[in-house]
């Protein structure tokens, strides 16, 4: 915690619009990873961090104009819970690949639902949101890099001896869970509320920072394919993964995009990620692990 607030801290203080943008992408997609890493250590593989991204971004911007900026993140977080909620209910008896194709039809489903409702939503031309910070990219960072802390705290408890057992179980062996007293749908359940409400308020604060939601964008799958490669290269069930991963990933793409230029950059992208990830399998956070091995 101590590392990220100095380096954000002095990134802050420098004023130099390049970092603070890169450093505001890391923080996004480490919320982002984030989340889908806690969902995924009670067994489930999501594909839906993308919808919970894009209904954080529609809420806070809808509910802005009548329970002004503060109130309309309160009211982000309570509807992103709902709809986990409500959602977690209908498909984590689902497992793997049915659960990873449910939340995928979900994420697919809204972008047509906001379609069809132009009046409220702005159909396919999407919203304005009030910009956060008064739009001082400075104030921006400092906000969101408080919300990653907030994530990472939450992360860490999670991790704790009081849930990592229940997350444990509920993910390796189910049936025994439920025989030793563990709520197998409850626990799904919470986790998944958590994770939506993390990836909810990385959806406010996108719309916030550049002051448009549009469907295509917040919606877009790549929000929920992006945090699932973090939180793999970073380094799964851990809290510092999807840090390093988001860290990793963000500086090779600008390297990558400056060395190489054009579409080429995608393709040497790609490649790296895929040595990455066979040659450390348990991520980065695993590599001193590995290497004792070795």
């Amino acid at each position: 915690y101590l590392f990220v607030a100095l380096i954000g801290g002095g990134i802050a203080a420098s004023g130099q619009p390049y970092w603070i943008q890169l450093s505001i992408g890391i923080a996004l997609t480490t919320m982002l990873a984030l989340a889908w890493d806690i969902l995924s250590r009670t067994g489930q593989v999501s594909l839906g961090t993308a919808s919970f991204f894009g209904i954080g971004s529609y809420s806070s911007a809808l509910l802005a104009p009548v329970l002004g900026d503060g109130l309309a993140w309160v009211g982000c977080v309570a509807v992103c819970a709902s709809v986990a909620v409500a959602l977690g209910l209908l498909t984590l008896r689902l497992r793997r690949m049915y659960f990873a194709i449910a939340t995928l039809g979900f994420t697919l489903s809204l972008q047509v639902v906001v379609l069809m409702f132009p009046d409220l939503t702005g159909g396919a031309g999407g919203i304005s949101p009030p910009v956060i910070a008064g739009g001082d990219p400075r104030w921006q960072l400092a906000l969101i890099l408080a919300l990653v802390g907030a994530a990472m705290l939450v992360s860490d408890v999670l991790s704790g001896p009081r849930y990592r057992p229940a997350f444990f179980m509920v993910r390796s062996n189910p049936a025994l869970a439920t025989a030793s007293g563990v709520p197998v749908v409850r626990t799904k359940v919470a986790a998944f509320t958590v994770s939506g409400v993390l990836a909810g308020l990385a959806g406010a604060c996108y719309g916030g920072l550049y002051g448009y939601v549009v469907p295509g964008d917040v919606f877009n799958l790549n929000w929920s394919v992006l945090p699932l490669a973090i939180a793999i290269l970073g380094g799964m069930d851990t809290t510092l993964g999807p840090l390093l991963g988001a860290l990793v990933l963000r500086v090779l793409e600008e390297v990558a995009r400056d060395v190489v230029g054009g579409v080429g950059y995608q393709v040497v992208y790609g490649a790296v990620i895929i040595m990455f990830v066979l040659l450390m399998p348990e991520g980065i956070v695993g590599l001193r692990a590995a290497v004792a091995r070795r």
